[in-house]
């Protein structure tokens, strides 16, 4: 601020204009005096441990963050403003940045889903974009078949990228999350029909809980051909956990659904995306193959194994926005049902008889 001639910086200031910054001051006082008391409301709360009582999600969670249909057991134990924070923010950015990847990898779309359903709540905009409906999920379906994909699983990507196996032509990785019960009464058999696998990222203590899959689900799913994979056991965020807790976690879930399935879980998810390397050096010593993120993208590297990247299918979706992600072309014909809005006339949807598709022979 420039200064007047002959006038000094500290020379008394204009009555109305001590009084003007008085109020000020005093108002400056009142604020901070209120928010530190919030803060230390919020802050000096303790962290819940995973076998006390669960914090209920955010009421209104970004459009990009998981979570649960408020009715099915909360997803964030951590009572603490990081907890809540830790599930409010940054979906699926790991809390340090790395250099970029190189060496072996390739462009395999791993699709991101969480239920497969019809939204019960239309006023929940966060289980609206986690739900894609059954008819839709059907069109996807045939699209990927009519286009020529074939699904392949989180293991053979990993022999993809070490020059072990080679891929089939158009791969893609079908993914759900948390271990919803449509997987195994809707997606599962769709799936299995036509000779598609598709990885289920199972929370270990949510097993037979209501709205999620049961003990005899999951092994139902296995028996269609379905890799069970772990989400830990409380679907905690892991880099807001102290280390022994974190641990506890990811092996923890590993060695549940193992004994549940009585076969070896090689693949992890991160609970919101979010995981540094002290959480990746776990997972790995915990005897786990890979693990998944919730960042966009579609090449996959061997040097990042702990840090593969998917694409999100939302019930934002459209067959058309669908065709995108996984780079096919729409069909020039209706494969079965109305079409939605967003989609080219006259494309397809799908129905739970395969879309009038005859069952793929494996």
């Amino acid at each position: 601020m420039p200064v007047r001639r002959g006038v000094s910086r500290l020379a008394p200031r204009p009555p109305r204009r001590r009084l003007a910054l008085l109020a000020g001051g005093l108002g400056l006082a009142v604020i901070v005096a209120v928010g530190g008391g919030i803060r230390e409301a919020v802050v000096s709360r303790p962290a819940a441990l995973p076998d006390t009582a669960a914090a209920q999600p955010p009421a209104s969670p970004p459009m990009d963050e998981e979570a649960p249909d408020p009715s099915l057991p909360p997803l964030t134990p951590d009572q603490s403003a990081g907890g809540l924070i830790a599930a409010t923010e940054g979906h699926g950015l790991a809390s340090r940045v790395r250099p970029a990847p190189t060496g072996p990898h390739l462009a395999v779309p791993i699709l991101l889903y969480h239920y497969v359903r019809t939204n019960p709540k239309p006023s929940d905009r966060a289980g609206y974009r986690l739900s894609v409906t059954p008819t839709l999920f059907a069109a996807q379906v045939a699209l990927l078949r009519t286009g020529g994909a074939h699904t392949v699983s989180l293991a053979q990507l990993l022999l993809a990228l070490e020059g072990r196996e080679a891929l089939p032509p158009h791969p893609v990785i079908l993914t759900f999350d948390d271990g919803y019960k449509d997987f195994a009464t809707t997606a599962a058999p769709v799936l299995a029909a036509q000779g598609m696998t598709a990885t289920a990222f199972v929370v270990g203590d949510f097993v037979n809980s209501p709205g999620y899959m049961s003990a005899a689900q999951i092994r139902q799913v296995r028996g269609l051909g379905m890799t069970i994979g772990a989400h830990t056991m409380d679907h905690v965020d892991l880099t807001r956990l102290p280390p022994a807790l974190a641990r506890a976690q990811i092996e923890g879930s590993r060695r549940v659904l193992q004994e549940l399935t009585g076969a070896t879980v090689d693949d992890f998810a991160y609970p919101f995306g979010r995981h540094n390397e002290s959480v990746d050096r776990m997972a790995a010593e915990a005897g786990f193959r890979d693990a998944v993120t919730t960042a966009g993208g579609e090449l996959q590297y061997l040097s990042e194994r702990f840090d593969l990247r998917r694409t999100s299918v939302t019930g934002s979706d459209t067959l058309a926005s669908f065709a995108a992600k996984v780079r096919l072309p729409l069909p020039s014909h209706r494969l079965f049902g109305p079409a939605r809005a967003g989609d080219p006339d006259p494309v397809s949807l799908g129905g739970p008889d395969l879309l009038g598709l005859p069952p793929r022979r494996r």
